[in-house]
Order: C-alpha cells, then sequence, then structure tokens
C-alpha cells in the first residue's frame, strides 16, 4: 500500500494515452507539462465548466492557500475575476488562471483589469470551441448542439488587443516558450490560447451528473 501511495498518490504520476492530434492538444498533457514549467510558489483559481478537471488535477499547488475554487456560484465566467482576487491576496506567488473559452469570453473585460493592475499573471483558456459541460448534457438530446458548439475563436489576438502577451498553444512543446515568459520577469499577463481535444465530457463531469 505505501508503495502505491508513492508511485500514484498524484495525478502527474498516473500515465494516460497523449489524445494530441489534428493541430489540438490532449488537455492533459497541456496541464502536465504547464506544471513542469511553472514555479513552485503558485496559486492557482480555476473557472466553471468541463476542462476544470485538468487544472485542478495537474498543476501542483504547495498548499491550502494555493488553490481558489469558486464552485459554491455554479455560474461558468468567474475565473478571471476570481484569479485576480486570488492575485491580490498572494502577490508572493505566480497566480495561474484556468478558464475554458466559453467562461473566459463571458468575463473577458477583466482581462484589462489584469492588464491595468500590472499582475503578472499565466491565463490558460482550454479552448474547445464549445461549452463542454452543455455538450456533455445535450449531446443525446434531439435537440441538436447549434447552441453550445461555435468557431474557433482566436483568442490570443483579442488578448493581445488587450495589451497582454498571448501564445497559441497546439502541441505540449509549444509551452516551451512560457519559459521565456517567465525568465524576462514578467510584469504582464500571458494568455494561452490553447486549442484542446475534446473529451465528449470529461469522466468526473459523468461521475457527477449520474450518468
Amino acid at each position: 500500500m505505501a508503495d502505491r501511495i508513492r508511485s500514484g498518490l498524484r495525478w502527474n504520476q498516473v500515465g494516460f494515452e497523449d489524445a494530441s492530434a489534428d493541430g489540438r492538444v490532449d488537455p492533459r498533457s497541456l496541464s502536465v507539462a504547464l506544471n513542469d514549467i511553472l514555479p513552485t510558489e503558485r496559486i492557482v483559481s480555476v473557472d466553471s465548466g468541463n476542462f476544470l478537471g485538468y487544472p485542478s488535477m495537474y498543476l501542483d499547488v504547495p498548499d491550502e492557500y494555493g488553490f481558489c475554487f469558486t464552485q459554491a456560484f455554479q455560474s461558468v465566467g468567474l475565473g478571471l475575476a476570481t484569479a485576480i482576487g486570488a492575485a491580490l491576496a498572494q502577490p508572493g506567488r505566480l497566480p495561474v488562471a484556468g478558464c475554458g473559452d466559453g467562461g473566459f469570453l463571458m468575463g473577458l473585460s477583466e482581462l484589462e483589469t489584469v492588464v491595468r493592475l500590472g499582475l503578472p499573471m499565466l491565463i490558460v483558456v482550454y479552448n474547445d470551441a464549445m461549452y463542454g459541460a452543455e455538450v456533455h448534457h445535450f449531446g443525446a438530446g434531439t435537440s441538436g448542439l447549434d447552441s453550445v458548439t461555435f468557431p474557433d475563436t482566436d483568442i490570443a489576438a483579442l488578448a493581445r488587443g488587450h495589451g497582454c502577451d498571448a501564445l497559441t498553444i497546439r502541441r505540449p512543446e509549444d509551452t516551451h516558450a512560457v519559459k521565456e515568459w517567465l525568465s524576462a520577469g514578467p510584469v504582464r499577463p500571458l494568455v494561452l490560447d490553447a486549442k484542446i481535444t475534446s473529451d465528449g465530457g470529461s469522466w468526473w463531469l459523468h461521475e457527477a451528473f449520474g450518468h
């Protein structure tokens, strides 16, 4: 039992088959790569949505004060605001925001706040061009998915327009550019427009929703 705990207690110790393909990165591989790059002293904040299992599972935090989770509101779009508050509360740590593309676009105006405050925040947008939780709910229905899927958005371009640095991520190795941002002593946010593969509804959502 002790050996099992030592070798498989953390999600980063559990193997998986990388599903990156066709210009889209597996969100697990993305999160693992970022976890290896980012400094230990970090505070991770997550928005609500189908994606949220990945930053929560694979981005380590140093203690209970390093994770900010606002699920009690059961609403998407609060991720950036949450991360801003966490960053101001923990100025000695790198703030990391995990958002889905739908929630990020709902709270897009908060990018101006991050830039104005000069926060060196890493904002990771898990972009699968859909409201993933709704796709999970509606997929077996008869109404179709037109209302919960949409054309791919160039989130990196939107971020640059707000004064952020930005990168488009399509492969795990694309995250290497984050090292350059960190080593330069960042004074403004970096937004990662991560084009992720669709999981068709995360396994943890299947469990949470009972089907």
